[in-house]
């Protein structure tokens, strides 16, 4: 039985006193959970299209997409919408509800068409809330799409009374009773990618299927490695991603951060990005995380990097996460996370969904490893499950 399994199969007592009652199961049903989610979504095809199309998402009227969040809820956006962009042939972009409260009047054109898409676990964050009601009473030529965990929250309640608004509720699971967003996190990035297949949920069915077996993968054969790397004593984590996985790397730094405290430094970056200055971030102390692209032309650029980084012997260690490992890449670290080394791997669209998993866990094992709580990994109070304590001002 493998590290993250023996935490599974721990007594009741064992996970009271670690804190990992809800952490450690939010995490392994996050396949079954995609599955039986996308399932829902395709029952659902039919309104959701007949909505996205009555606000210029498909069909001949053109609108920009654009998604919102606060923390991980706006990396959800961030992960999903390269692959959007391509597969709907619409701008979409994100811009944090942190940024809609603080600035409303200058983050949107008032005469464009959009559909704004809030993401949220909870619905109740007061950001979450206070930008909803921005957009409803200032930006007329603006429809709203809810994706939430949480069919009782705020934002849920809010759509019953908007005729411009439609609501994905997502299975009760999903709203995860751990601080630390997980299966939330990963079930709504499918759920934003579905809205780039409705006209191919096939496709849509058979990429899902293939990521939940990518990410079981992860749990199965790669708990060990992961712990006893979180057992070394490093202090810092450079993230490196590229396009859509620069966001999924923005989630996973998030996770290790909150699962420490703030004890283990992270930053993420691109692979480019990060030789403009950020490189100085990486020394003996620093674990390095790299999520491959399966582009070939962006794969060169990120093995070039990882190649530099080895030979200036930068970094305590490098996790490198790829579809599938060739020489080439075996010769840069002994630490290689395969996804699909026997089959066909997913698109890079939906590497959100299998990358993330491996940076769950890396966070998981590191909270353990420094005697935190996974559930509730904050001794200081200084992060909650729901922010709290903002005031929002008209």
């Amino acid at each position: 039985m493998n590290s993250f399994f023996k935490l599974l199969e721990a007594s009741e007592k064992t996970k009271a006193a670690k804190g990992i009652v809800h952490t450690p199961a939010e995490i392994a049903q996050q396949p079954g959970v995609w599955l039986k989610t996308a399932d829902g979504l395709i029952g659902a095809r039919q309104e959701i299209y007949s909505f996205l199309k009555s606000g210029g998402i498909y069909g001949n009227r053109k609108s920009t997409l654009v998604f919102t969040g606060a923390g991980t809820s706006e990396f959800v956006g961030t992960s999903v919408s390269t692959g959007l962009r391509k597969a709907l042939g619409r701008d979409v972009f994100s811009i944090p509800t942190t940024h809609f409260v603080t600035h409303p009047d200058s983050m949107l054109a008032v005469k464009n068409n959009y559909i704004l898409v809030s993401f949220a676990r909870s619905g109740d964050s007061p950001e979450s809330v206070a930008t909803y009601d921005i957009i409803k009473r200032h930006y007329r030529n603006a429809r709203q799409l809810v994706i939430t965990c949480n069919i009782d929250g705020a934002l849920a309640k809010m759509t019953d009374l908007d005729k411009n608004s439609y609501c994905i509720i997502l299975p009760k699971e999903t709203n995860d009773r751990s601080l630390v967003m997980t299966s939330s996190f990963s079930t709504m990035a499918l759920t934003g990618l579905f809205l780039g297949e409705l006209n191919n949920t096939a496709v849509f069915r058979s990429e899902v299927k293939k990521a939940a077996a990518g990410a079981a993968r992860v749990m199965n054969n790669y708990s060990d490695m992961l712990a006893s790397l979180c057992s070394k004593p490093f202090n810092r984590v450079s993230y490196l991603g590229s396009s859509n996985l620069f966001g999924t790397m923005q989630e996973c730094h998030l996770k290790l951060q909150e699962m420490t405290e703030g004890k283990i430094a992270c930053r993420f970056d691109s692979f480019l990005g990060l030789r403009h200055g950020p490189q100085v971030f990486i020394n003996n102390e620093c674990l390095i995380f790299a999520a491959l692209s399966g582009n070939l032309r962006a794969k060169r650029y990120e093995l070039d990097l990882l190649k530099q980084l080895k030979k200036s012997r930068q970094g305590m260690a490098a996790v490198i996460v790829c579809a599938k490992a060739d020489k080439e890449i075996r010769s840069l670290s002994p630490h290689i996370i395969e996804l699909f080394p026997d089959g066909q791997a997913v698109s890079d669209s939906y590497r959100v969904l299998t990358d993330i998993v491996a940076g769950q866990l890396l966070g998981l094992f590191k909270c353990l490893d420094i005697g935190h709580k996974p559930d509730s990994p904050s001794k200081t109070g200084n992060i909650s499950r729901v922010v709290k304590g903002v005031t929002i001002y008209k």
